[in-house]
């Protein structure tokens, strides 16, 4: 078994002046630093954390958005053995604070001024040494330079012969799972827990060296540093970085990647952009649209092998690539095979819908725990509503209570300092609980169904999971955001944030002031449409199973009020309890 730097140096070696990463520095244009200068810039930083005086076990954070400089970092403190702690760019100080001194951190490289203000004072209570990736002032050493180090041929030598002394068996992170319970937990990882999964996760979804990424999701999340920065690295595919996620669909169409790594909310982005565009078409241009997701539906079909085709059929292929299809791929990148969509399951009329005017979405499923990819589907066994088949290096089943459970090379070894969470965790047998409700069905592919600490309980003694329910509700173009509740009450209700970008739009179409969220929500009219749409997505559910009750909030829930996890994850318990009054106003009513 190698190590992590090993594989990626295997990359080095042989694509060496291939682009490896593109990011913008200090222009407007995409450029590129090639796989052998990475080579250079990855043993300049192990020799700076040598020269610092870091070693093997030593435990470094790491607070940076997405750039070169973050795999660099990663990759040096492997190369030395020591552990990185990722951190999420969103943490509070008091959050950050218990992480990094829970992991017993020795340093923090932090990105910019911007991240590091908000946990000065933090830092000096803990006395731990910091560095900065950008210049932020003098007395904190910063990695300005390193884009432009060069190494000799000892220097690089020496660094290759060091690998070999490293052990795939050792921890090489820390990952704090952000949690919708509870204190975040420190997940141990080591290079088989990644190399095992990400070479699995290849053989069931194959990447090659021609593909590029677009990064966008923090690298501090399991998925997007499995997804978008080992994977790729590990078959000398290349990794565009995105300047922020608001720039994401900006960015791809410069930089024109075959493969995003995404969540489920940038494909309802999409859905609902798109929907929007379809209401406002001619009736020509709407019949010319629906019949390409027809055939669209077909091919798709097709490509699984449901049904046949004919010389017609690909005649309307190319004549709606042409009209349609090819026209929404050049909106996001003319290039792209693939989304794959992670972090949570996508409502499977959004995932139909992007099928049908060729837009591949391919959806995984997987927790911190598991480095972290369980399930993938494939482009050739892709099944709507599902996250697909158990990769080789694991092997999942189904407990008694629907509890999906998995084992294998990928699962973590426990968690850091808390046996008692391991062994809760992590059974006899090796089962790890994901808390993940399921199904299997004859050909292997999971369901997700719910969370099993989600589960509300209503008085009636009906078991009911909020995650369908919401997964419904956010379809529609009105709801931005929702949480379902009703544990120990007669019925099912929901906390709704409403779309701003709607609430503009149908206010200009009205010809009205456009109202503040705040003030929109007391609107009757806006109630009452929000009704209706709540009815119409809760036809399809048993009637215990429907809200039948909602609130319309005036903000949105935000990590600042620690309502979301840094991965957006509503925190209910939070929630519950900010709005209880709310709440008990609505079920007393």
């Amino acid at each position: 078994m190698k190590t992590i730097p090993e594989v990626i140096w295997e990359q080095i070696q042989t694509q060496q002046s291939r682009p490896a990463v593109y990011q913008k520095f200090d222009g407007p244009e995409y450029e590129s630093i090639t796989f052998d200068q990475l080579g250079n810039i990855i043993v300049r930083m192990t020799s700076f954390l040598k020269k610092e005086g870091f070693t093997s076990g030593d435990k470094i954070a790491l607070m940076s958005g997405n750039r070169f400089e973050w795999p660099v970092i990663d990759l040096a403190v492997q190369s030395i053995g020591a552990v990185l702690v990722p951190l999420y760019t969103s943490l509070s100080s008091e959050h950050a604070k218990n992480m990094l001194r829970h992991s017993e951190a020795r340093a923090l490289f932090v990105e910019n001024r911007d991240l590091l203000e908000p946990h000065e004072a933090m830092l000096k209570e803990l006395g731990i040494s910091l560095y900065s990736i950008d210049r932020i002032r003098d007395d904190i050493p910063h990695l300005r330079w390193l884009r432009l180090s060069k190494t000799d041929m000892d220097e690089r030598i020496a660094y290759l012969d060091s690998l070999t002394e490293l052990d795939p068996e050792a921890v090489i992170a820390i990952n704090y799972t952000s949690g919708t319970t509870g204190e975040p937990k420190g997940v141990l990882m080591t290079h088989r827990n990644i190399i095992t999964d990400a070479f699995s996760a290849i053989r069931s979804l194959p990447i090659y060296p021609s593909d590029r990424f677009l990064s966008f999701l923090p690298l501090s999340h399991a998925f997007e540093r499995m997804a978008g920065y080992y994977c790729p690295l590990f078959v000398g595919a290349q990794i565009a970085y995105a300047e922020s996620i608001a720039t994401v669909i900006d960015n791809a169409k410069e930089i024109q990647p075959t493969i995003i790594n995404t969540v489920p909310r940038l494909l309802e982005k999409i859905y609902e952009n798109l929907q929007g565009e379809i209401s406002v078409m001619s009736d020509l241009k709407r019949t010319i649209f629906k019949s390409a997701m027809a055939q669209g539906t077909k091919h798709f079909r097709y490509t699984q092998g449901e049904v046949t085709y004919n010389i017609a059929d690909r005649f309307k292929d190319r004549l709606y690539n042409a009209l349609v299809y090819k026209k929404i791929l050049a909106a996001v990148s003319p290039q792209l095979r693939m989304f794959i969509s992670g972090g949570a399951p996508l409502t499977p009329e959004i995932g139909d819908f992007l099928r049908s005017i060729h837009l591949s979405v391919i959806e995984g499923y997987g927790l911190t725990e598991t480095a972290p990819i369980i399930a993938l589907n494939k482009p050739e066994a892709n099944r709507s509503g599902s996250v697909g088949q158990p990769i080789d290096c694991n092997e999942v089943k189904i407990s008694e209570e629907g509890e999906i459970l998995v084992r294998g090379e990928n699962v973590t070894q426990g968690y850091y300092k808390d046996p008692e969470l391991t062994a809760e965790a992590i059974d006899r047998d090796g089962w790890f609980h994901t808390g993940d409700l399921g199904t299997l069905d004859e050909n292997q592919f999971i369901y997700i169904t719910g969370r099993l600490k989600n589960i509300i309980v209503t008085s009636g003694g009906k078991n009911i999971s909020p995650q369908p329910l919401e997964n419904a509700l956010q379809t529609s173009p009105w709801i931005e955001q929702v949480m379902v509740t009703g544990n120990g009450r007669n019925f099912v209700s929901a906390l709704i944030v409403l779309s701003q970008e709607t609430l503009a739009k149908y206010y200009e179409k009205q010809g009205k002031p456009i109202l503040p969220l705040e003030e929109a929500v007391k609107d009757p009219e806006i109630f009452h449409i929000i009704r209706k749409e709540v009815e119409d997505r809760m036809k399809p559910f048993s009637r215990y199973e429907q809200v039948k009750k909602f609130i319309l909030l005036p903000e949105p829930f935000s990590i600042e009020k620690d309502e979301l996890t840094p991965t957006l994850k509503i925190k209910r318990q939070v929630v519950e309890s900010r709005y209880a009054a709310l709440i008990n106003e609505m079920y007393s009513g």
